[in-house]
């Protein structure tokens, strides 16, 4: 009888779903191995044989991160399930998730044509969404979800849109509480009146940073707009535009630059958030950049960690309840300009956790409240750090006022003013994708005020159904 050697470190089957064939674009058995303490998505097409990609970079991170307990929370109202995902997203009733981010995509116009971009931005067939349209999809996701923490507006480049201030207006809702507005920069650069417009309405600014190497830039957007960057950072924060700084991660070639990324996030009073996505290998260009080195959730974490010189550990992140491990990763840190602390110094995973589920936004609830309360007498018993006391009393005094009520999105706005977030997102790519992970999606994309698509279906699958967001070379 044939036996194995484990000393051999043979692959380990971890499970088995359904994935997509970067060939011919069909639906073909996808499953997850463990070789060599290493974990990848291997796909099996009939027609083009079988591949891999990396999705953890450590067993014993990917083991931990499935086995987290994470609180599903359905979509309010669906479309009944009529066909096999990723076909008849609405999303249909067998969708995990309810949509916590809605991304809208306003224009199909852009300054830059970006080799790592995975959108199709058109120069022949150029669409502005009109306020009125723009409108209706606000009421749909309204109506659809019963409200969000935040929404998102992309494109293209939105600072394109000649009704831009419009849309915003219309953005506006009791039941939204934070408007984003994704930029590359340029128009930021070139006209500091567009960040004092947005300071005016409270709107954050996602402001695309990929490196600040005039030679990596000419590689990642075919120009050198390193200094057009830096001065679309200068003139959000002359104008204290709440900021957070995206980082496309590209495998062999930007990597070494999350160490400038993290100064930013320290230094720059207005830069609250660093969100690192990793490299999507689809799309316009995408799916033609070489090399294809995947650098999956983990990996991130380890390499924030090397670049924060001690500052952070693999500890301080947890993944994001409610959506796959695989997906998201977040870490919270509490501080000022003289220190920043980690969230994991003063609550555990779980309670972190139950105050995520909601969202990207950590929610202040009374539960909140109760364990920063206990935290404190917990340090004070301990001999804990003087300096992290006193900002942890300022913060529960400025979020959870005796003499004043607010609102939920008010506290979390207070909030923000003593805390910086970190995220890391992996979208899915046909190398990756695997059904699992898109039904627990809550990134989703309003398609004509009747849908509701996830963002890593609508790229790969429904994208290229409309044509002002397609263009077939």
């Amino acid at each position: 009888m044939m036996q194995c050697d484990i000393r051999n470190a043979a692959p380990t089957y971890l499970s088995q779903s359904r994935g997509v064939c970067r060939v011919c674009g069909k639906m073909v058995p996808v499953r997850y191995v463990a070789d060599q303490d290493r974990v990848y998505l291997e796909r099996l097409c009939p027609e083009h044989y079988g591949s891999r990609a990396l999705v953890a970079e450590s067993l014993a991170w990917y083991l931990d991160a499935m086995q987290r307990p994470s609180s599903g929370c359905p979509p309010p109202k669906t479309m009944p399930k009529q066909k096999a995902c990723p076909d008849g997203c609405g999303p249909c009733s067998f969708h995990a998730q309810a949509c916590r981010l809605p991304v809208f995509s306003i224009t199909n116009a852009c300054n830059l044509r970006c080799p790592i971009c995975f959108t199709y931005n058109r120069s022949d067939k150029i669409y502005f969404m009109s306020p009125e349209e723009f409108g209706r999809q606000i009421e749909f996701v309204v109506e659809t979800t019963g409200g969000v923490d935040l929404v998102n507006i992309t494109g293209g480049e939105p600072t394109l849109h000649p009704q831009l201030f419009d849309l915003l207006a219309r953005a506006r809702h009791p039941r939204i509480g934070r408007i984003t507005l994704n930029s590359n920069g340029l128009s930021l650069a070139a006209n500091p009146e567009i960040a004092a417009r947005l300071a005016e309405m409270g709107v954050y600014v996602v402001l695309s940073l990929d490196t600040l190497d005039r030679d990596i830039s000419q590689r990642l957007h075919s120009r050198d707009i390193t200094a057009q960057k830096m001065a679309a950072l200068e003139n959000l924060g002359r104008f204290g535009v709440q900021t957070t700084l995206l980082m496309v991660l590209v495998g062999g070639v930007n990597e070494h630059e999350i160490e400038s990324l993290w100064s930013l996030l320290l230094t720059h009073e207005h830069v609250r958030s660093l969100t690192i996505q990793t490299m999507t290998y689809t799309g316009q260009g995408g799916a033609f950049f070489e090399p294809r080195e995947h650098i999956p959730v983990d990996g991130v974490v380890r390499r924030i960690a090397a670049a924060s010189r001690g500052r952070l550990s693999a500890d301080d992140f947890m993944p994001l309840p409610g959506v796959h491990p695989l997906c998201y990763a977040v870490s919270y840190l509490l501080g000022d300009k003289d220190a920043l602390h980690s969230f994991r110094a003063l609550l555990d995973r779980d309670t972190m956790a139950r105050n995520l589920v909601g969202g990207y936004l950590m929610q202040p609830s009374a539960e909140l409240e109760t364990a920063l309360k206990e935290a404190i007498d917990r340090l004070w018993s301990q001999g804990g750090q003087a300096q992290l006391l006193s900002v942890v009393k300022r913060m529960l005094r400025h979020v959870y006022p005796t003499d004043e009520h607010l609102t939920l999105h008010a506290r979390q706005q207070r909030a923000e003013s003593m805390v910086k977030t970190i995220y890391i997102h992996a979208h899915m790519d046909e190398d990756t994708y695997e059904i699992g992970r898109a039904m627990r999606c809550s990134d989703q994309v309003p398609v004509d005020a009747q849908r509701l698509v996830g963002a890593c279906n609508y790229n790969l699958f429904y994208r290229q159904k409309d044509d002002r967001f397609w263009q077939k070379t």
